[in-house]
């Protein structure tokens, strides 16, 4: 999705009356905002002194919506979190293979024996030195082979010794593997395909908490659009009532005018400055919500710079852009990051099932060894007799083993089948949930788009009514306050109208949410 690149410029007195004037145009552009006849046409929007930014000038930054979108996952804090967890169980997914290393352990030691002979023959001392060395693998069926060398180095001066300095080696290579408890594959790597589960649940949650932040800078961005379109209504409400306020005041003097028109006039001016204050601050409070998302943090020239936006409200708002009930909620199912994530819970489960039930068999396992042996007052010749297998022996055992009792394993295995169950209840759960939240985003997206059609109805209704007023004023058939409150009636209906547009655009975005869709083209 292409973004346009956010553009700044310093903010001054241009800027602060560009608003009222194209707001003021965009009001006084209608047949029944023209008031020629009774003023010299609608003033120049005036400064106030209540016009000054209540944080400063700063510098202002026009923004899209996309380019909103981009700045938010660049610099939101709480995706830097999630893409570091992330990347932490990552590298514990790929650490946990370590218990598939080989293993080295090697012992050495030395024992001198001096003790009193009982017989002419057996001697009064022996002399050994030893090294034992040990290369271990466990493999992903479960069992373990094992590489085997030691080494006895042995002085005697018993008679019976057949040499008095000899070399002792033996060789032995084994395999044990169960057969039932903790057998195979799914057993042996069952942490291991637990740690990659967590590592892609942690990814889905940094997708759900994308998500989010984005259903949250759109709702925020249109929240802005809105508050300052409500602002230039305002603005140009104002100028209609000041325009009007001067008019009643020259007809006074002219001795055509009564008191009462200039005092309802001032009045309607007074009660529409206060209008205009209010949605100045809720301008204010919509920027400070788009400036927390986008730019987090305590920096003072981010909180004081002004947020532009230059993305418009839709223009066309139609109940057909929402999809079928029953698309829009297959691939809610398939998107969400929320039923990913519990979709991975239960497979963990599962597999935590599984190695309860396979630690509640019986034990049985087969050995496999085979042992060279190596004698000789030569070391080398030892070990060439032990490595050639030149005296070997055989072995193969099975050994059996069954706790009596077992409530260990069974209540273990009983206590994983329920927290299977249960994480097979709440998927079911947060199904039903994403099946009311599609049908509530595609309800309020239909809602909003006639919402819409309405509220252009009655605009249009609104501007009639003011310029059949403003011909009736003219001929003298209808009092000043009937065309002031049908002036604050068109107001009225312009805001509708545009927080309608705002609306729609909100539901759009939250119809992508409630997919799992929205924010998908976009970048970090």
């Amino acid at each position: 999705m292409a973004t346009a690149h956010p553009v700044l410029y310093p903010l001054g007195p241009m800027l602060r009356r560009r608003i009222p004037a194209a707001a003021t145009a965009a009001l006084l552009s209608l047949p029944c905002a023209a008031l020629h006849g009774r003023a010299q046409g609608p003033a120049e929007p005036q400064e106030r002194p209540s016009q000054q930014p209540l944080f400063g000038l700063g510098r202002g930054l026009e923004l899209t919506l996309d380019g909103a979108l981009e700045l938010a996952l660049q610099n939101d804090l709480g995706l830097k979190v999630e893409d570091l967890s992330s990347e932490a169980a990552l590298y514990a997914s790929k650490g946990s293979w370590g218990a598939f290393d080989w293993r080295l352990s090697t012992t050495a030691g030395v024992t001198d024996n001096q003790f009193k002979s009982n017989s002419i023959f057996s001697g009064s001392m022996t002399n050994t030195q030893s090294l034992a060395v040990d290369l271990a693998r466990p493999v992903s069926t479960g069992g373990t082979f094992r590489a085997h060398f030691d080494t006895a180095n042995t002085k005697t001066d018993n008679t019976f010794s057949a040499l008095s300095t000899s070399t002792t080696d033996v060789v032995s290579l084994s395999y044990v593997q169960p057969l039932l408890r903790g057998a195979w594959r799914q057993y042996a790597t069952a942490q291991q395909t637990l740690s990659d589960m967590a590592w892609r649940q942690q990814l889905e949650h940094g997708r759900q908490v994308r998500h989010k932040l984005l259903l949250d800078v759109s709702t925020a961005y249109w929240d802005l659009v809105a508050a300052r379109a409500d602002l230039e209504v305002a603005e140009s409400s104002l100028q209609l009532a000041r325009a009007q306020l001067d008019q009643d005041r020259r007809r006074l003097d002219a001795g055509v005018g009564t008191p009462i028109d200039v005092v309802a006039a001032e009045t309607t001016v007074a009660t529409r400055e206060e209008k205009l204050l209010a949605a100045d601050v809720l301008v204010r409070a919509r920027a400070d919500a788009l400036r927390r998302l986008i730019f987090p943090g305590a920096d003072p020239a981010s909180w004081e710079t002004a947020l532009i936006p230059s993305t418009q409200l839709p223009e066309e708002a139609s109940a057909s852009a929402a999809p079928a009930w029953n698309g829009a909620l297959e691939t809610a199912l398939e998107h969400r990051p929320e039923l990913r994530q519990q979709k991975l819970r239960i497979e963990a489960q599962k597999l935590a099932h599984a190695e309860r039930s396979s630690e509640k068999r019986p034990g049985l396992d087969l050995a496999l060894t085979a042992i060279g042996k190596g004698f000789s007052g030569d070391a080398a010749s030892a070990f060439d007799e032990a490595g050639r297998y030149d005296f070997p022996t055989y072995e193969a055992t099975l050994t059996f083993s069954y706790p009596l009792g077992n409530r260990t394993a069974s209540g273990a295995e009983r206590s994983a089948w329920a927290s299977l169950r249960a994480a097979i209840l709440s998927y079911d759960e947060i199904e039903t949930s994403v099946a009311a939240e599609v049908r509530e985003s595609l309800r309020q997206l239909v809602y909003q788009a006639e919402a819409v059609r309405a509220a252009r109805k009655s605009l249009d209704l609104a501007r009639r009514q003011l310029e059949a007023e403003e011909k009736r004023h003219q001929e003298g058939i209808s009092t000043n306050f009937q065309v002031l409150s049908f002036q604050q009636d068109l107001a009225q209906a312009l805001t509708s109208e545009r927080n309608a547009r705002a609306g729609y655009a909100k539901a759009l975005a939250a119809l992508a949410s409630a997919q799992g869709l929205i924010g998908e083209g976009l970048h970090r």
